[in-house]
């Protein structure tokens, strides 16, 4: 079962077939020169306990899914999809000032993150793809309590893989959040541009 999910993924890297780990790639802060009066706190990032694995998933079939035990994340994925978000909703700079986890400041928004589908689709074998969709959930926070919701959306996107592998796979997943936040920062800003 391993060998064979090693072969079908490309994945081995030689003799010793040594595990490799991955990371999202995080943009660039912008510079710090727009005074932002909103504060906005990623409270909780969960993923479906089908993904829930450091180790890399890759589906093969209508029900079946193989974990490659020499390729997966740095860090819990759950952690490392919160690092990339908070990164991208900086950023984006609709969102305001991004309070980081433990600190000091009072949000006045929370972003709850679900995250449905994480995995290498290569039920196409000629054809694989990295898959991910993600719901978010933005409400307002007055006086410590939740208040209205300014945005609920769920977002799914695919990025065909250059080659089968685990480092193609990672950057298609790269690429696959990149354009989710770019939607959830346009569509949060159309939600703030509705209430003026």
């Amino acid at each position: 079962m391993i060998l064979a999910s090693a072969i079908l993924c490309g994945c081995a890297s030689g003799p010793a077939w040594n595990r490799r780990t991955f990371a999202f790639s995080l943009p660039a802060d912008p510079p710090t020169t727009k005074a932002q009066t909103n504060i906005v706190a990623l409270s909780r990032v969960s993923i479906s306990p089908l993904f829930q694995n450091r180790s890399f998933t890759y589906r093969t079939g209508e029900n079946s899914y193989v974990q490659d035990p020499y390729a997966g994340f740095l860090i819990a994925p759950e952690r490392a999809v919160a690092e990339s978000i908070r990164a991208s909703m900086r950023a984006g700079g609709v969102f305001g000032r991004v309070a980081e986890p433990g600190g000091g400041l009072t949000p006045t928004l929370v972003v709850e993150v679900s995250v449905s589908e994480l995995y290498g689709d290569f039920r196409k074998a000629s054809q694989p793809v990295g898959k991910m969709e993600i719901r978010f959930i933005c409400y307002e926070v007055k006086d410590g309590h939740p208040g209205r919701i300014v945005l609920d959306k769920v977002c799914a996107h695919e990025t065909p893989l250059a080659r089968k592998a685990a480092e193609a796979l990672m950057a298609a997943w790269d690429t696959d959040l990149r354009q989710i936040m770019q939607e959830i920062n346009s569509e949060y800003a159309k939600a703030r541009s509705n209430d003026r």
